[in-house]
């Protein structure tokens, strides 16, 4: 019998290791874009970094942004090019039909899901295990990723 909880228990055990490997990245920050309507792949990836702005590890991995004239690099009224100048002129806060949500999951707060970024695109600090999505909002509607 207590082989059988000794086997019972590793099981458990290397269980409960694989969900934590699955779910926890120490040394990258995943990075999640779903473009939405703007008709491009969604992009998922782990992108090794330390301790950033939000703004720069996205710059420095070929996501080139784009702010407001009246709001700066704190609002992404532009990701990658999407929407396009014929879609939204950039001079003041995007559509509230239309726009880039910022979301975050901090890997300090286990299990938690996304959450509204509290400050602006270029103040947010990132740390490693953290998660990082934009997604282009349509209709006002956000599709939270999982």
């Amino acid at each position: 019998m207590n082989k059988v909880k000794a086997i019972l228990a590793i099981v458990v055990l290397m269980g409960s290791l694989a969900v934590f490997e699955a779910t926890s990245n120490k040394d990258c920050i995943t990075v999640y874009v779903d473009y939405g309507t703007l008709e491009k792949s969604t992009f998922n990836e782990c992108i090794k970094s330390s301790e950033t702005k939000a703004i720069d590890l996205l710059v420095n991995n070929n996501f080139p942004l784009q702010g407001t004239e009246k709001y700066g690099d704190a609002v992404v009224c532009r990701l990658n090019g999407l929407p396009t100048a014929k879609d939204e002129s950039c001079q003041d806060m995007p559509s509230e039909n239309a726009y880039w949500a910022i979301l975050v999951k901090e890997d300090q707060i286990l299990f938690e899901d996304y959450v509204w970024a509290q400050v602006g695109i270029d103040q947010l600090i990132l740390s490693p295990g953290d998660s990082l999505a934009l997604v282009f909002a349509t209709n006002g509607s956000v599709n939270f990723p999982e």
